[in-house]
């Protein structure tokens, strides 16, 4: 089994600790506030990272600039959380105009490396869309990006022998500067998520 992460919070606990923070910095939009989500008075800066996508290139920092990434954290053994929330994405994608579209990427960040190859990441992220972004990587590099993202997670001994991942349920909204912008929290509705995607356009 994988070593313990440094976030040792549930996924429940992190999630309400990290949007509670998140909260004493709220910015009001000039479209309003976001209906599912919060966006940051100052954004918040990402270190320096090297990962690998799905298809085995490098995914650095520098893959974060040029537009917005809406980035979800979990593994492609997640029971339920991942997959419904991946579907709801893609329903979001397809709801919104091409220009509008365009200007995000969706990126699938693993928070078990060690299961979680290239190959895994690109059938598992592949059935939900061909454009999302699959991200694995080393486990120090992605401790230090979930730390900057405010993600937490822990592994979960199964009596199966086997683990399972809790981490935090929150997608990190990063503007086109490669900065923490904002989250969108769950329950996830595509209708509303779609009107707050286009909310934080318009407030950037």
């Amino acid at each position: 089994m994988p070593r313990p992460s440094i976030f040792t919070l549930g996924a429940v606990s992190a999630l309400l600790i990290g949007i509670a923070v998140a909260l004493f910095t709220l910015r009001p939009s000039p479209a309003g506030q976001l209906e599912g989500g919060i966006l940051l008075q100052q954004p918040r800066p990402i270190s320096a990272f090297s990962l690998v996508d799905a298809s085995g290139e490098a995914f650095t920092e520098t893959a974060l600039t040029g537009r917005w990434t809406a980035i979800f954290p979990g593994f492609t053994n997640c029971p339920d959380i991942c997959p419904t929330t991946l579907g709801v994405l893609r329903d979001v994608m397809q709801k919104l105009e091409t220009p509008t579209r365009e200007q995000w990427q969706i990126v699938f960040l693993t928070v078990d490396p060690a299961r979680d190859t290239p190959q895994a990441l690109s059938q598992y992220v592949g059935y939900f869309s061909d454009a999302f972004i699959g991200v694995t990587g080393d486990m120090d590099e992605i401790d230090g990006l979930t730390k900057d993202l405010s993600i937490a997670y822990r592994y979960t001994p199964q009596e199966s022998g086997g683990y399972t991942v809790d981490h935090t349920a929150a997608i990190v909204l990063v503007n086109p500067q490669g900065q923490v912008a904002g989250y969108l929290q769950p329950p996830y509705q595509p209708e509303r998520m779609a009107a707050d995607l286009r909310t934080t356009l318009d407030a950037s």
